[in-house]
């Protein structure tokens, strides 16, 4: 192998054992306990070494975050494969999904909000985020076929739909649920997702 791409694929193994360790430590102790010493004692690396495969923490973070988005669509499109083929299913089935996830890696989850809070993500981020909605968009739009512009409607009920779940997983993670309610978060997003639902078929 020439040197140059020995040294290209040095630097990306270099990179995912950072971005790996990163999750790791997030996961342990939230977006706090992540640091540059903390990361370099934790690989047995120079601080130094840090910066030299990621620029700065803040890049390292979103880099970790991005992988968290990956694995979430990955689920959904997996827990997809085995539903059946009626949308409301489908869209049920996606909403189980995210709540799973969320409670499986609480801190890591809750990383992604609080750094994105600190500006705007680049563009390769924000494809991760599309793509991830695009899953929710697809199954919507089979509901809105008879709008006359589906695509934007699936687009608006995506975002409309993921905010109001997301701010229930949220409380929930936070340990807030239990104080205004006695239905578990999982019963609660089935509710959401089927008054939702019956609202787009309302507005038919």
């Amino acid at each position: 192998m020439p040197r140059a791409k020995r040294s290209e694929a040095t630097t990306e193994q270099m990179r995912q054992q950072l971005v790996t360790a990163a999750r790791d430590m997030i996961a342990q102790g939230g977006l706090s306990a992540l640091t540059a010493r903390a990361l370099a004692a934790r690989l047995n690396w120079a601080v130094g070494t840090i910066y030299t495969v990621c620029p700065t923490l803040d890049a390292i973070t979103l880099q970790a975050n991005a992988e968290e988005l990956s694995d979430l669509h990955d689920a959904v499109e997996r827990a997809l494969s085995h539903a059946t083929d009626d949308p409301r299913r489908r869209i049920l089935t996606l909403a189980e999904t995210y709540v799973r996830f969320s409670f499986s890696r609480p801190r890591n989850w809750a990383a992604i909000f609080e750094r994105e809070a600190e500006g705007d993500p680049p563009d390769w981020y924000r494809a991760r985020q599309t793509a991830l909605f695009g899953l929710l968009e697809t199954e919507l739009s089979a509901l809105l076929s008879h709008t006359a512009d589906p695509q934007r409607e699936a687009g608006k009920a995506a975002r409309a739909l993921w905010a109001a779940l997301q701010g229930l997983c949220a409380l929930a993670l936070a340990g807030h649920i239990g104080r205004i309610s006695e239905t578990s978060v999982e019963e609660l997003a089935e509710y959401l997702v089927t008054t939702f639902l019956a609202g787009l078929r309302a507005r038919a």
